[in-house]
């Protein structure tokens, strides 16, 4: 059957449509999965820890509707403040080393050579490995006969209680966390390090620039977008881990390796106050949001691009 010419535009536009209406439903159907998983595991319990801050609750009875009462304790609670002053020591201890280091180690490994391939895939193994297992690996390696105290006998200094004394535990816990994360910050300024355009750095050769001149004035300005996901990473994850306090020191000793996701943990599920626990969970999440903020805004600065 043959369309007249007037006909011919008008079928080929319904059916134009028929087929981009198929498209959606077979994309809809697709990230149906996905959707339904985010919905379910994101959005849920979101929008449940939210509530329950604004309630009492003990995992027994139903939640109990007590308005900004958690949010008033917090005020009055020297767990929480010690928590919190332990957490932004944690913070600034384990992310201000990882990129300084991680920055140093990437600048040379950013340039060609020979081995350089194989030092780059060395320093990643400790970022691959399982947090538990390195947890494990290191209260070993603190241990009092560990690998740490033999080190330090090589200078002649007396072995020291890692993970038991207030001063030392938190220290030991920094340790841990730059070793395990200085790789992958490695790799990511490595590739940032790569995609900065050489013709620059050569018309500041040209130009007289030293090496140092040319880190300071060029390579840190152009490495900037880099640099702010590194450390909006590094500290979003410094600030919520929780994996190395509970396995090496249980928070202790006296409190003095409790990190805010150990005693939000400790609330909830030792003493039962889930209630307070979802408050101090929402304390933490403004917190880091405010601070994610507060970087894009001091490293960005004039760039609107």
């Amino acid at each position: 059957m043959t369309l007249s010419p007037a006909l011919a535009p008008r079928v080929a536009r319904v059916s134009g449509q028929g087929q981009r209406w198929a498209e959606a439903r077979t994309g809809a159907l697709l990230s149906l999965p996905a959707a339904l998983y985010f919905l379910l595991f994101w959005v849920v319990p979101f929008v449940s820890a939210v509530y329950l801050s604004f309630t009492s609750y003990d995992l027994a009875g139903a939640p109990e509707w007590t308005g900004l009462d958690n949010y008033r304790r917090m005020l009055e609670d020297p767990g929480f403040w010690n928590s919190a002053r332990v957490t932004a020591v944690y913070t600034a201890g384990s992310v201000v080393p990882s990129i300084v280091l991680a920055l140093a180690i990437a600048v040379p490994l950013s340039k060609p050579g020979r081995y350089n391939a194989f030092l780059r895939a060395l320093v990643m193994i400790p970022a691959a490995m399982p947090l538990v297992a390195t947890s494990l690996t290191w209260s070993v390696i603190f241990a009092e006969d560990g690998l740490a105290n033999a080190l330090i006998g090589l200078a002649g200094a007396e072995p020291k209680p890692w993970l038991t004394d207030e001063g030392l535990a938190l220290w030991a816990l920094v340790i841990m966390t730059t070793w395990k994360h200085l790789g992958l910050f490695v790799i990511i300024l490595t590739a940032g390090l790569q995609g900065l355009p050489l013709s620059v750095f050569e018309a500041a050769g040209l130009d007289g620039a030293g090496p140092v001149r040319i880190f300071f004035r060029i390579t840190l300005p152009l490495l900037r977008r880099t640099l702010l996901f590194v450390l909006v990473i590094a500290v979003v994850g410094a600030m919520q881990s929780f994996v190395p306090a509970f396995l090496l020191t249980k928070g202790g000793p006296a409190g003095a390796t409790e990190v805010l996701p150990l005693y939000m943990w400790a609330t909830g599920f030792t003493f039962e106050r889930m209630g307070y626990a979802s408050a101090i969970a929402m304390v933490l999440l403004v917190a880091m949001l405010a601070l994610s903020v507060a970087q894009f805004r001091v490293l960005r600065g004039g760039d609107d691009g």
